[in-house]
């Protein structure tokens, strides 16, 4: 299993997102057992640690090329992180199909401050939302801090 996206750990520079080993085994195990369909859900935790994992469900017309979390759950999500005085730092999804890059759907929809982790086959990728990002515009390479 790879849990980065090849950026040296001497990068002092990119940004880092801290996540448990677990966490990152659970978004494999989830991509594995839906092979043919995108599955998402978002990162909840404070600044670039992620706390926990919130598999959502894939409401997208297309799930087997997009995904899309529903206005509703959402709304749900955020008060109950909130509650906890946690925030929703990102999403995580897979590409059946592709690779662990952003395409250009994953870009329309990302906002600044963002991150986003991506499962593609056996590999997962962290991404960071942000001005001038060398993916798509707006993403950027970010170093998944594995502890």
């Amino acid at each position: 299993m790879t849990f980065t996206n090849g950026i040296p750990p001497s990068d002092k520079e990119g940004k880092k997102l801290f996540v448990s080993p677990s966490f990152l085994e659970k978004i494999l195990k989830a991509s594995h057992s839906s092979p043919d369909k995108e599955i998402c859900g978002l990162l909840i935790g404070k600044r670039e640690s992620v706390i926990e994992i919130m598999p959502m469900q894939n409401k997208a017309a297309y799930p087997e090329r997009f995904f899309e979390i529903s206005a509703a759950d959402l709304i749900k999500s955020h008060r109950r992180v909130r509650q906890r005085q946690l925030s929703i730092i990102g999403h995580y999804h897979s590409h059946p199909s592709g690779s662990c890059r952003p395409s250009p759907r994953d870009a329309a929809l990302a906002h600044e401050g963002q991150y986003w982790i991506i499962a593609a086959s056996n590999k997962i990728e962290g991404w960071y939302a942000g001005k001038n990002g060398t993916v798509e515009g707006i993403f950027h390479p970010c170093r998944l801090v594995v502890e």
